[in-house]
């Protein structure tokens, strides 16, 4: 999640272009153009790749957050809601190794997260520092979401 002091902002002009690309794309494309997309990956850049998904909420206490080392994660909700949640790195235990071919790290709840509601058009921006877990329900009822994880390169 973004938040802090510009003098602190560390990420370089090619992953600030990277994620105004995906963000210019998103904008671009209607709420239909987005829905008619096959679920599954599609890359627009160099860097930049769609991961269009579809599926319905779960209960907070059946996840696990999730980091990655490579790259920054946009979700961005087309249709639906869910709550995400953040914490900072090194706040929660590992549940399992680094997968490298995955490029994904699970750990169990953090004692301390932020926490934000992810409507139609909205999107949140979690960096490879951010623990982050998705799909969570809203008002205790399972929902039907459809969204994009955008896959932001950081090499």
């Amino acid at each position: 999640m973004e938040f802090g002091l510009s003098k602190e902002h560390q990420f370089n002009e090619t992953v600030q272009k990277r994620i105004q690309t995906a963000l210019n794309w998103l904008d671009s494309h209607s709420t239909e153009e987005l829905l008619a997309e096959p679920i599954g990956k599609k890359e627009i850049s160099e860097g930049v790749e769609l991961r269009f998904q579809e599926y319905n909420t779960k209960e907070y206490k059946t996840m696990n957050y999730e980091t990655h080392r490579d790259h920054i994660d946009i979700h961005y909700m087309i249709t639906g809601a869910e709550w995400v949640r953040w914490a900072d790195e090194g706040t929660a235990k590992p549940v399992s190794d680094y997968d490298p071919e995955e490029e994904i790290q699970f750990f169990n709840h953090p004692k301390v997260h932020g926490k934000a509601l992810l409507t139609d058009r909205h999107y949140a921006i979690f960096y490879p520092s951010d623990l982050h877990a998705a799909h969570g329900i809203v008002n205790g009822k399972i929902g039907h979401n459809h969204k994009l994880c955008v896959k932001i390169s950081v090499k």
